[in-house]
């Protein structure tokens, strides 16, 4: 199977920056230096797992980021890119519970929010995500069960309140 192209990537790359910097303009700088960064370091790409080495450079751009400046703003202001498609897929149609799950995911923390990303919406294995974060593998699947149990707790606060409210943080695991 052939390795998807820089350009086939940028939905998955710009969902993922939307999810670590809270705010859909911070988000397009940070896809667009990551993009900057992939085209001018394009030798140090071994050939495997573009995804995974793009997303590695994402992550560590969010970092230094971070070290230069705090923000608390917002996690999707929009679901749509700028052409219009889709970005995310809600898991329900139920807007009470997607909203609820949106200021959940918001309440965790940077690195447990992270790896969630990585792990249940990219799709990434816990072996992937270590190495895209640098961190343990134990690590991360100690800040992913962390943020399942949370969401799951947060959720069924919100489930209390609305029988009839689907389940919807049945995240998948990696194979």
């Amino acid at each position: 199977m052939k390795e998807p192209g820089i350009p086939e990537l940028i939905p998955n790359l710009r969902r993922y920056a939307r999810a670590l910097v809270r705010d859909i303009h911070d988000a397009e700088d940070l896809l667009q230096d990551c993009l900057v960064s992939a085209y001018g370091n394009a030798q140090s790409w071994r050939g495997i797992n573009r995804k995974a080495w793009l997303m590695t450079i994402m992550t560590n751009l969010n970092y230094n980021r971070l070290r230069k400046q705090h923000s608390t703003r917002a996690l999707f202001d929009e679901d749509t890119d700028n052409i219009g498609e889709t970005v995310a897929t809600p898991a329900t149609g139920d807007f009470a519970t997607q909203d609820a799950l949106r200021c959940a995911v918001e309440m965790l923390d940077s690195d447990q929010r992270a790896v969630l990303m990585l792990v249940a919406i990219e799709g990434h294995s816990y072996g992937e995500c270590a190495d895209i974060l640098r961190i343990p593998l134990g690590t991360v699947m100690s800040r992913l069960s962390r943020a399942r149990k949370f969401l799951a707790h947060h959720m069924s606060a919100q489930d209390s309140d609305d029988t009839d409210a689907p389940n919807v943080i049945a995240l998948r695991r990696p194979k």
